[in-house]
């Protein structure tokens, strides 16, 4: 039986109808029009061709590799973060290594730089920030999810004042004045931002959030289940509830069934990200949804583009690389079911 034949430029070439120049462009880094890159991208998986990396790391000087540091992997968003990297990478012939950081010390970032990757994409926890900067001032590192300081990269984040704001409106357009928000560790930048774009809105609107109308704690299940139990004997308890993430919305679900009130009649609630949650309960949970696989798509694209333009300079004496740090925000999306009701208004009442 004969082998199959492996696919070259040429085969593409043929596929695409675009030339030699902007194929191998396309393949080592450099600039093309979008409907040429997907193009030549349709091409390839259609034929089955795999960019020669080795080759082209012998005329870069680079390993192909990017590294996706994470502080765990036990849960979706960060399992999607490495599904987004690497399928916007993949392309263009770029791998990816994961390392977790779940404790203190460098040596997650050491493991990616001794593996030479090309570049850095990472969910930092406190204790990756200076190993990080110390990378940072030989490669192309971004940030993903919140800005940690002290550590001076390009980064990709989710409007998280927004998002809670967003939240707020939808309680107040659905006549939710008395409301409350687990909003996990203020001490952690996306949890305090959501709390407090919830409550501007709601001061905007002559509202106010009272202090302990606002349960903090670390961001488990167990936390937002515990929150919620505390919430349902309130002696004037709230209409509405938002959760600032999963693992508390979870844990607040959990609490309102064992409570055995209902979801949307007893009380409103309003979660955040878990779509497969909220297809799950009765009636399906409204959530705000981070775009967790575009954050992740966005740093990849920020990372090659800092590798693309490094090489410019390399190549072409007298470019100059943009030094100032790049932020990238991205808008959350409201998707609404049936867990927030209406209550009517005075007039209706």
């Amino acid at each position: 039986m004969n082998a199959r034949r492996t696919a070259t430029y040429k085969d593409l070439q043929r596929e695409t109808g675009l030339s030699l120049a902007t194929i191998s462009k396309f393949y080592n880094g450099g600039s093309v029009r979008e409907e040429n890159a997907e193009a030549i991208r349709t091409a390839a998986a259609a034929l089955g061709f795999r960019a020669n990396g080795f080759a082209r790391s012998l005329r870069s000087r680079r390993s192909g590799t990017i590294g996706v540091l994470l502080p765990a992997l036990d849960n979706d968003f960060h399992l999607t973060v490495i599904a987004g990297v690497e399928s916007a990478l993949r392309p263009y012939g770029l791998s990816v290594i994961v390392s977790s950081s779940p404790d203190e010390g460098a040596r997650a970032v050491d493991l990616l730089r001794s593996r030479m990757v090309d570049g850095i994409i990472a969910v930092p926890s406190d204790h990756d920030v200076e190993p990080l900067a110390r990378a940072a001032e030989q490669l192309p590192v971004v940030q993903v999810d919140w800005r940690a300081g002290g550590l001076r990269s390009d980064g990709v984040f989710l409007d998280n004042h927004g998002a809670g704001a967003l939240a707020a409106q939808h309680l107040l357009d659905h006549g939710h004045r008395r409301v409350a928000v687990i909003g996990g560790d203020p001490s952690i930048s996306t949890m305090r931002e959501r709390t407090d774009g919830f409550r501007a809105v709601l001061e905007r609107h002559g509202g106010h959030l009272p202090l302990d109308a606002v349960l903090e704690g670390p961001l488990t299940v167990r936390n937002g289940q515990t929150a919620m139990q505390r919430i349902l004997v309130m002696p004037d308890r709230p209409t509405a509830v938002f959760c600032a993430n999963y693992e508390l919305t979870l844990g607040a679900v959990i609490a309102l069934n064992e409570s055995g009130l209902t979801l949307g009649t007893d009380l409103s609630l309003l979660g955040f990200d878990g779509l497969e949650l909220a297809q799950a309960t009765v009636p399906k949970l409204t959530v705000i949804e981070q775009p967790t696989h575009e954050l992740a798509v966005h740093a990849a694209e920020r990372l090659r583009g800092r590798l693309v333009a490094a090489d410019r300079t390399a190549t072409q004496p007298g470019t100059a690389l943009d030094p100032d740090p790049v932020d990238i925000i991205v808008a959350p999306r409201l998707v609404a079911g049936g867990s927030v009701a209406r209550l009517p208004t005075p007039s209706e009442e």
